[in-house]
């Protein structure tokens, strides 16, 4: 087998601030990848607190899932060089870096059967192959070059992200525990502050792809952002950003075709969606499991070619689907939604203030139940009622704890 990759590790260059839940971690398990490795001195989350703008805020805990109630905050670079190393124990896997694939070999019936590329410095080569693998990203040129077709795409929930790490952030700190936060703006905007390793702290700034305005440049757009939200700013004001800008003006949602004659796709080559639900690793990591049991029945003789992509096809995005259109609804809800103040302060408080409703999310967010349905309507009148009583007798008391602190 051989693995190609175009940058040098560690310091591959990659869009991506993530979050690592314990369900991506299980399945790092699985392929012996130690979470010492790739989260060496990252703290432990409960989970998130999400704030929306100044009405309430509310925390979504973390079940205990695969023995894990927490999440990471991850540096891809961190990641990715685990996964490369990982690939050592392998006697049968050669790894060649700097190594840019610019063409596919196709035989006189049209199935490809290797590549075409250039390693840095000029030289060209090519690599014969029994099939090739496409996991090189959103802008994928093996999709390109086998005519891989969009299969389905939902253009009007794309949303604008930018990030760049910082250091001296403050941390986030409620009830005893360590979070990651979320900020919404309730306008189309949002920020996330999300910790990593070697005391630096990523630090987004998120809205609606034709909200997205930036005549004087990304950085000034991001900065001013980031100055909307005082929550956010008063994490900031003893911390200096360290790093470049970098991310996405035009985040896609979409499947492609994700098999061919010889050729397959991974990853963000096969699926993308926005990162809203911090799912892009373990989507990357369960497609890449589901393909390779597929190419293990067809190397071993079990199923032909095209009975093994079918299945791929088939069980890829059975898997990835329902996922993708829960996303959706939620950027369609959350952020390609305005609410009232009374609506915010109201029916938005009351089901997402829920504790079984808090639950059921932290359980989707974990890939614990289906996302069909997640929160279905018993939970959601059930929540909407305990909400309205609760109001009436805290305002009998004249109370108003749900209500942001100062910082």
């Amino acid at each position: 087998m051989l693995i190609l990759e175009k940058d040098t590790l560690p310091g591959r260059s990659v869009v991506s601030c993530p979050l690592l839940l314990s369900s991506g971690m299980q399945l790092l398990d699985e392929i012996g990848i130690e979470e010492s490795i790739y989260a060496p001195d990252n703290t432990r989350f409960a989970g998130v607190a999400l704030e929306m703008s100044e009405y309430f805020r509310t925390f979504v805990e973390i079940p205990d899932v695969y023995g894990r109630h927490f999440l990471y905050g991850i540096d891809r670079q961190v990641l990715d060089e685990a996964l490369w190393k990982n690939l050592d124990r392998f006697s049968n896997v050669t790894q060649l870096e700097n190594f840019s694939v610019r063409e596919l070999q196709k035989n006189e019936e049209g199935r490809v059967n290797g590549v075409i590329g250039m390693f840095k410095g000029g030289e060209s080569q090519a690599f014969s192959a029994n099939c090739v693998i496409g996991a090189d990203g959103r802008h994928s040129i093996v999709a390109r070059k086998a005519n891989a077709v969009v299969t389905e795409e939902v253009t009007q929930y794309n949303t604008a992200v930018y990030y760049a790490y910082w250091e001296g952030v403050e941390p986030y700190k409620a009830l005893e525990k360590e979070w990651v936060q979320i900020h919404s703006g309730c306008n189309g905007f949002s920020a996330v502050v999300i910790p990593a390793s070697k005391g630096l702290t990523g630090v987004l700034a998120q809205c609606r792809h034709d909200y997205f305005d930036a005549p004087a440049g990304v950085d000034e757009w991001y900065h001013s952002t980031l100055q909307s939200f005082p929550r956010v700013l008063g994490r900031l004001k003893n911390a200096r950003q360290v790093t470049a800008l970098s991310g996405m003006k035009n985040v896609g949602n979409l499947f492609r075709q994700a098999s061919g004659k010889g050729w397959a796709l991974a990853g963000d080559a096969y699926h993308q969606k926005d990162s809203y639900d911090a799912q892009g690793i373990y989507d990357a990591l369960l497609g890449a499991k589901i393909l390779a049991s597929q190419l293990t029945d067809w190397k071993e003789g079990k199923k032909s070619w095209d009975m093994a992509m079918e299945s791929y096809n088939s069980e890829v995005h059975d898997a990835l689907h329902p996922m993708f259109m829960s996303t959706l609804d939620r950027l369609k809800r959350e952020m390609f939604s305005s609410p009232s103040p009374k609506m915010a302060n109201g029916l938005l408080r009351w089901v997402l203030t829920n504790k079984k409703y808090r639950e059921r999310f932290g359980l989707l967010a974990t890939r614990s139940i289906p996302p069909k349905n997640w929160a279905s309507p018993a939970v959601m009148i059930s929540a909407i009622l305990s909400g309205a009583v609760s109001d009436i007798r805290r305002k009998r008391n004249q109370e108003e704890w749900w209500k942001l602190p100062a910082l």
